[in-house]
């Protein structure tokens, strides 16, 4: 009687223990940053407040719209963070981050991401898809999008593109890889940026 009452107090102790372990597991949130997170400053717009962009939609495959983040293992294979995770959806984020830079970058006052309102009209519109954007098993991070800039408020293709970014991962953990792929958006936003500034006002 006195062995049972001792394996039980054992087995009481043990499951106590894993409880605690299992309720210690704190979950970490992480955030793109834009250009103007960073401090950057864009170029002197003077007294011209820049053309009106509307960025978005801006969509994503399903694996990647979910809370955790995403890295890919091999070529098939991807691992589902369950402790790291977007603090927003990653769709909402990547859209805010890519207005932000272009609004630095071309630069303008007049850049909104979607929707925006019906009533605004926009000289430019950038729609894109992403197709990837994960940490690759060679440590760097693949950013792989569909981008279009349409004019006339969104009735008027004017140029169409397919970026393919890989941007190195600095360091371990998932604050770097949520560093790295906010540099590739960065240079992805630097290629859009690129092609409006070539636009006729």
């Amino acid at each position: 009687m006195i062995d049972q009452v001792s394996r039980l107090a054992v087995i009481l102790i043990v499951l106590i223990v894993l409880g605690g372990c299992a309720r210690s597991q704190a979950t970490n949130y992480y955030i793109l940053h834009s250009l103007q997170t960073q401090g950057s400053q864009g170029g002197d717009a003077g007294t011209d407040q820049g053309p009106a962009i509307g960025v978005g939609p801006v969509k994503i495959p399903d694996y990647l719209n979910r809370p955790q983040i995403v890295t890919r293992t091999t070529r098939d294979n991807i691992q589902i963070a369950e402790f790291d995770r977007w603090a927003e959806p990653l769709e909402k984020n990547l859209t805010r981050v890519l207005a932000d830079n272009l609004s630095t970058l071309v630069p303008s006052e007049n850049v909104c991401a979607f929707p925006w309102r019906k009533c605004m009209p926009v000289q430019y519109q950038v729609t894109m898809e992403i197709i990837h954007l994960e940490k690759a098993p060679n440590e760097k991070i693949l950013l792989d999008a569909s981008w279009s800039v349409l004019g006339n408020d969104g009735e008027k293709l004017i140029a169409t593109k397919r970026s393919k970014l890989i941007v190195p991962v600095e360091s371990a953990g998932f604050e770097a890889i949520a560093s790295a792929e906010s540099r590739a958006v960065e240079e992805l936003s630097g290629e859009i940026a690129s092609v409006i500034k070539s636009l006729p006002r």
